[in-house]
């Protein structure tokens, strides 16, 4: 009984960790960029693709691709901002999410041309590995997948309480009008951000792909639990983030214990409604754009 509670228990911290890590783009974004990004999901589905087209031509192990996704993902996610955000981000919310959701279709359909529909996963040599904690039996790569997860997520927290960039992006997302006149670079910053952002949805996609099958269609998916995690733990702080995700990987963990799996994403949707009837701001209370 014991052993079947730590299980449960170990499984759900782990499957939030992942889940933190797929969301932390979106909510840094919206939070403090006030950019809503439909195409998260898009790099995080291309970062799963990474890690499986680095491991089957070079044989390079998922763990190096989640640190090497981070670099080419943050060019990226420069160069979106360049070319597509810089010039809608500032218009109307309208014309920021088409052309976000745009880019989002692009990516998708790109994916699927290139590998098609068919569900690919990564095997790696410690793929059906597992380890005994405290009587639980965990595979190796949930493990793996949520110890990464844990160093990018206090990676970022670090950066943005610590370092004098991050206070910057703080300041900007607090005000942005405020910052500009105290001489901070609104316009290098913004890119800095969000080259962070889908820098993490890249590596959360090597997170991703480490533990669960995936497609270019199935980016979507991870887009609405992305948005499920934000709206329970707010916009802007790694560590809201971090809550929200821990407290859906434990419920979904707990639901497909004792329930049939049909209604696990229903107990999951019926948790949200309740905490929001409950708190309106979310779980942890942060409904603004507070830094």
């Amino acid at each position: 009984m014991l052993s079947q509670i730590l299980n449960i228990l170990f499984s759900g911290i782990l499957l939030g960790m992942v889940y933190a890590v797929a969301a932390l783009g979106l909510s840094l974004t919206m939070g403090i960029m006030g950019v809503v990004n439909v195409s998260h999901s898009a790099f995080v589905m291309l970062g799963s693709f990474l890690a499986l087209e680095l491991l089957e031509r070079l044989g390079v192990d998922p763990i190096a691709s989640f640190f090497i996704a981070l670099p080419l993902f943050f060019a990226t996610g420069a160069l979106v901002y360049q070319v597509i955000v810089r010039r809608v981000e500032r218009a109307q919310q309208t014309q920021g999410l088409v052309a976000l959701f745009g880019l989002m279709v692009l990516i998708e359909s790109l994916g699927t041309m290139v590998w098609t529909t068919n569900t690919r996963v990564i095997t790696s040599s410690y793929s059906n590995a597992h380890l005994t904690i405290a009587g639980a039996t965990l595979a190796s790569v949930s493990l793996i997948a949520g110890a990464l997860a844990l160093v990018l997520l206090a990676a970022f927290w670090v950066f943005l309480r610590y370092t004098l960039t991050g206070r910057a992006i703080r300041a900007m997302g607090q005000d942005r009008a405020a910052a500009r006149s105290l001489g901070v670079d609104v316009g290098r910053l913004s890119t800095i951000m969000f080259g962070l952002g889908i820098a993490s949805a890249g590596a959360a996609g090597v997170a991703i792909g480490m533990v669960f099958p995936f497609a270019p269609q199935t980016q979507i998916q991870w887009l609405a639990w992305a948005f499920l995690i934000v709206v329970l733990g707010g916009m802007g702080k790694v560590e809201n983030t971090l809550a929200a995700a821990l407290f859906v990987g434990l419920v979904q963990a707990i639901a497909t214990s004792l329930l049939p799996f049909d209604y696990v994403y229903l107990m999951l949707y019926a948790g949200l409604a309740v905490v929001l009837v409950v708190r309106r701001e979310g779980l942890v209370g942060a409904n603004r754009r507070m830094i």
